[in-house]
Parts: structure tokens; C-alpha cells; sequence
């Protein structure tokens, strides 16, 4: 029988989203102001298409991660602006070398491609690395609830479980557990 896990994160917007959109706003305000003074018959059309082409932008400053965890395998979702998906990880339990806690040692020398799919740098509990084909070495930075935690962590083989155990002790984190999951 198929195990199956999935978790929505909306990604918390920092000092850089909010600028975009202050910049967005700017463009559209000095946009409209320009066309009402150069050109005041077509500012009906252009304020209807620079309000919706602004919406537009401001729209995929908003991501959210999806994670969905089939029989150990990690599939990781960016959805931007609530309509358009895109396929960030896609990594089989057998390739995934390390499911370890985040701490305060991390290295993030040596990879090739550093992933923040949590909802912001600082928020990271856990990190998964693997081999890609196309982008080499990589680690994603995650924080998973109970029951993706669990459905990962099951897919791992013993001795990559042990090991992840034993990080969790050393670092003094609780591995998290499916019931801690809210519905």
C-alpha cells in the first residue's frame, strides 16, 4: 500500500518583496500620471491595463512550497501567485543522501544549488541533500510538519535513519511526530 504525505507553506515576504511591490506601485502611479497628461483620451484604457498588469506583479511576489512525499519519495511544488506550479525537487528516497536537522554550524559550501523551500531562511528545520543530474550537489533547506517528516523519514534506509536519529540527539532536536500535525 502507498504512504502519502503533502504540506502547503506560504513563503513570509521580506524587505525585498515589499520593495518590488512599492516599485510596482511607483511604476503604475507615474504610468498613469504621464498618460493623463500626454495622452488624457486613451487613460481609460491605460489605467485598466496597468492596474491589472500591476496586480499581475504584485501577485507573484506571494509563493507558497507544496511537499508531497509518496512512498519516501520528495516532490517539492512552487506555486507563485496562486496560479502557476512549478516543479522545483523531484528526488526518489533511494538518491537522497542526508535527512539531518539545520544548526547553527551548517556549511553550505560544496553544494551547487542551495534550495530555501521553507517560509524563510531563519524558519529551516530540516535539510535533505542529494545528487542531481542537472544541477550536481544540492541541499534543500525545508521545514516539514509530522506526517511529511515521518512519510521521508520512513522512506530512508536504516542505516540513514540511524543516522538522522543521531543528529537529532547531538543538535538537541525533536524529530517532529505525525501527531503533531494541525488539521
Amino acid at each position: 500500500m502507498d504512504s502519502f504525505a503533502e504540506q502547503l507553506l506560504k513563503k513570509k515576504n521580506g524587505t525585498k518583496e515589499y520593495a518590488i511591490i512599492a516599485l510596482i506601485i511607483v511604476a503604475f502611479l507615474l504610468i498613469n500620471g504621464a498618460v493623463m497628461i500626454l495622452f488624457p483620451p486613451l487613460m481609460f484604457l491605460v489605467a485598466v491595463g496597468t492596474a491589472w498588469g500591476a496586480w499581475w506583479l504584485i501577485q507573484t511576489q506571494y509563493i507558497e512550497y507544496e511537499y508531497s512525499v509518496l512512498n519516501g519519495d520528495l516532490d517539492i511544488d512552487c506555486i507563485t501567485g496562486k496560479r502557476k506550479r512549478k516543479r522545483v525537487v523531484q528526488v526518489r528516497s533511494k538518491k537522497i543522501d542526508d535527512l539531518l536537522p539545520v544548526t547553527q554550524n551548517l556549511n553550505l559550501q560544496g553544494f551547487q544549488r542551495v534550495l530555501y523551500a521553507c517560509t524563510s531562511k531563519e524558519t529551516a528545520t530540516f535539510y535533505v541533500t542529494y545528487q542531481s543530474k542537472k544541477f550536481g550537489r544540492t541541499i534543500v533547506l525545508m521545514e516539514p510538519n509530522g506526517r511529511v517528516f515521518k512519510e521521508l523519514f520512513a522512506g530512508q534506509p536504516r542505516n540513514k535513519q540511524l543516522a538522522t536519529e543521531r543528529a537529532c540527539r547531538e543538535a538537541g532536536v525533536e524529530m517532529p511526530k505525525p501527531e503533531d500535525v494541525v488539521y
